[in-house]
């Protein structure tokens, strides 16, 4: 039978109180009190995420139980945190005691823990039944007079076109968020005594120790103020795509976007594609024929993630794991070695295979920092937001869209992204930054709105209409008073500044790795998967460190802090194609060539389909620059001088030669080499030409001296 760790305090302060015990034996005692107090943790963690478990598939005493288990674990933090602040009394760590000074800290300041037990019995029955209602309600608006399910309702919103039915479909939701009077005056007031128990003044600083930043809201603010532009660019070319150029620069409706509270606006891509969007249609039909969502999305993460050497995938994962429920995915640890699993949905997206991408590496990251710590308790599942626990996993889903990437996953050739380089890059950006720029808005409004309602900076009479309000000023978006209160870390008061500095960190990575190759053309794969120590040992420590300190190692530099030039840099094609559509220049160029590709008779099909849907819901359509770097050879005069015929492809193999790959001897590669001979022999077609100009004109001159010395003869 375990020792409980109120007899292990007794016999410890009876052993300090002796007066005959050293040093040594205190620390060890010390250390065995940490010890114990780990082991109940991870029963307990155990005990929730069985339950947890449980009620997310629908088992039929599943909430009750998570319920129970939910709050006797904030009664048992509490009452741990105070029995080991007893067991510290009279005894001082030394100094270079790094890891049990780490354990011991972490285990005082739980955080939200340290309410009181009916303050936290309130938090989490709120948070644990509104969040059950939301995914098991039946009743959602589908169109037709149809009632559904949460996930036929995210499906059936991203294909639906009419307004008045985005309209009621987004009612339907709203109509199972909970009580935002409720929310207001029993559930946001409690973040003021959370803050209070652990000894801060402030939300805004309890917020700032629990990120383990300091200043870190002050600092969200400046990187916000300096990636602003970008979103404004963003939304101002949303707003012309979908709605004309009278609606640049005004509040956009979310239920336009097809987004529930419009911190995704990936649903709409389809009509904000540039002039040529071949890249986004074969991704999206190789998806599709792939079957790649669900269980098959997350198999091809780990074979990024296996190629990036970062180890392999337990085989538990695919027989445990739930692939038929909704998105996004929720991740389940039993705080056991390498017992973390996984509840998804099946449908095939764009959007969810970068998020498996995502979900998988944070059970990777999870799995490496619990073995590197003996699966130590509270140096894997500290009551802290860590901005690498986000960075990491957000890095790999960036990865998962590298040109290199998607050729090793059969999504995109690797040889046909060479031609067009720049735009298919373009088409990239334009993909992930309708994920990630409306989640960094999203992460800090909401954030600076909760503030703001408990420092009494709005009217108390305005507060329950104030988000809406807050929102159209802060996000430009038109949005209900209420549709923020289906997020769970709004329901739980858990701050959004750590998601919010990773999403900017995993930019900062990917910088960090592209900027040491020599072109964009090489292999980012292959150099992270030679350099994944910066990442790996990054994940080793867990939570054994705070993340800030951990910055210079992970990026390889002296920068131990936040930057928002890895975001801007990574968008600066996509930036200067914004720039570029909303105020088009007076004359423009297509350079954009079409390779010579035939697709499968399946692609084909799945193509046309995405194409027929893109030009239905694209009213005016703009010709763009294109982002070649086109190089000025002269060769069109020359030719055009001499009577000769331009060749196309020839030039195209002057600027974009084709790259190595993978070398297949089939009939795209055959057309691919008859072009390129062709160019070849047009190049040299033109330095027989010249040779031939020169030689004649060598010829003449000579002609010419041999007739001025018969005349000097003459004379």
């Amino acid at each position: 039978m375990r020792l409980s760790a109120s007899l292990l305090c007794i016999y410890f302060y009876a052993l300090l109180s002796s007066g005959t015990s050293s040093s040594g034996d205190d620390r060890r005692w010390l250390v065995v009190l940490v010890d114990l107090v780990e082991l109940d943790y991870v029963d307990h963690c155990e005990q929730r995420a069985t339950a947890t478990w449980n009620e997310l598939i629908g088992g039929n005493k599943g909430l009750s139980t998570k319920l129970e288990r939910d709050k006797a674990f904030g009664i048992f933090s509490k009452h741990q945190t105070t029995e080991v602040r007893k067991g510290l009394s009279g005894y001082t760590l030394a100094a270079n005691d790094d890891v049990l000074k780490r354990k011991v800290k972490l285990l005082l300041q739980p955080g939200d823990t340290l309410l009181e037990p009916e303050q936290w019995i309130k938090l989490v029955t709120f948070g644990n039944t509104a969040l059950h209602r939301i995914r098991f309600a039946t009743d959602y608006d589908c169109g037709n007079n149809r009632s559904c399910t949460l996930r036929e309702l995210q499906s059936s919103l991203a294909r639906q076109q009419d307004e008045e039915t985005l309209i009621s479909m987004k009612k339907s939701w709203e109509q199972n968020l909970p009580d935002m009077t409720e929310y207001l005056e029993q559930i946001l007031p409690l973040l003021r005594n959370a803050s209070k128990e652990n000894e801060h003044e402030s939300v805004e600083d309890y917020w700032n120790f629990l990120v383990e930043y300091e200043g870190a809201l002050l600092k969200a603010r400046e990187l916000w103020d300096n990636i602003k532009p970008l979103y404004i660019k963003l939304h101002k070319y949303v707003s012309l795509r979908l709605k004309g150029s009278d609606a640049v620069g005004n509040p956009l409706p979310v239920h336009l976007l097809k987004s529930l509270n419009g911190d995704d606006w990936s649903n709409i891509i389809e009509s904000l594609l540039p002039q040529h969007p071949a890249i986004y249609q074969k991704v999206q039909a190789n998806l599709q024929l792939k079957d790649l969502g669900g269980i098959n999305a997350f198999k091809a993460a780990f074979n990024l993630i296996e190629e990036l050497k970062l180890g392999e995938l337990e085989a538990d994962l695919w027989t445990d794991s739930i692939f038929n429920s909704t998105c996004p995915p929720v991740l389940l640890d039993w705080c056991k070695p390498n017992k973390v699993r996984i509840v998804s949905c099946k449908d095939v997206s764009l959007v969810n295979y970068v998020d498996a991408h995502e979900a998988a590496m944070k059970m990777k990251y999870k799995e490496i920092a619990a073995v590197h710590s003996n699966n130590t308790y509270i140096l894997r599942e500290a009551p802290r937001y860590s901005a690498t626990f986000e960075a990491i996993p957000g890095f790999i889903s960036l990865l998962a869209l590298n040109p290199h990437a998607l050729n090793r996953s059969g999504l995109f050739p690797l040889d046909v992204f060479s031609y067009n380089a720049n735009h298919h890059r373009l088409v990239l950006q334009l993909i992930t930054a309708l994920q990630d720029l409306p989640k960094l808005n999203f992460y800090l409004a909401a954030d600076e709105w909760r503030l703001k309602v408990l420092m009494g900076l709005i009217p108390y009479s305005k507060i329950p209409s104030s988000w809406s309000e807050f929102r159209k000023e802060f996000s430009l978006l038109e949005t209900s008073d209420i549709d923020l209160l289906g997020d769970p870390y709004i329901l739980f008061n858990k701050p959004f500044i750590g998601k919010f500095m990773g999403l900017i960190l995993k930019y900062q990575i990917y910088h960090s790795f592209a900027d040491e190759l020599i072109s964009d053309e090489h292999d980012l794969v292959n150099h992270v998967s030679e350099n994944n120590e910066r990442i790996s040992n990054t994940m080793m420590q867990g939570f054994g460190r705070p993340w800030p300190e951990m910055i210079s190692e992970l990026l390889a530099t002296r920068e131990n802090g936040l930057e928002f030039t890895g975001l801007t840099d990574y968008y600066r094609l996509l930036d200067d194609y914004l720039d570029r559509q909303l105020d088009p220049p007076k004359e423009s160029s297509d350079d954009y060539i079409e390779p010579v590709t035939e697709p499968s008779p399946e692609e084909n099909e799945i193509i046309e389909i995405s194409r027929e849907k893109t030009e239905a819901t694209i009213k005016d359509e703009t010709h763009e620059d294109l982002l070649e770097n086109v190089i000025d050879t002269g060769i069109d005069d020359l030719l055009a001088k001499f009577g000769a015929e331009t060749s196309t492809v020839g030039v195209l193999e002057i600027k974009n030669p084709v790259h190595s790959g993978d070398q297949s001897k089939d009939v795209k590669e055959a057309s691919y080499n008859t072009y390129w001979w062709i160019g070849i022999a047009v190049v040299l077609a033109i330095i027989v030409i010249l040779i031939a100009i020169i030689a004649r004109k060598r010829h003449n001159h000579r002609k010419q001296l041999e007739r001025q010395r018969r005349d000097n003869t003459h004379a």
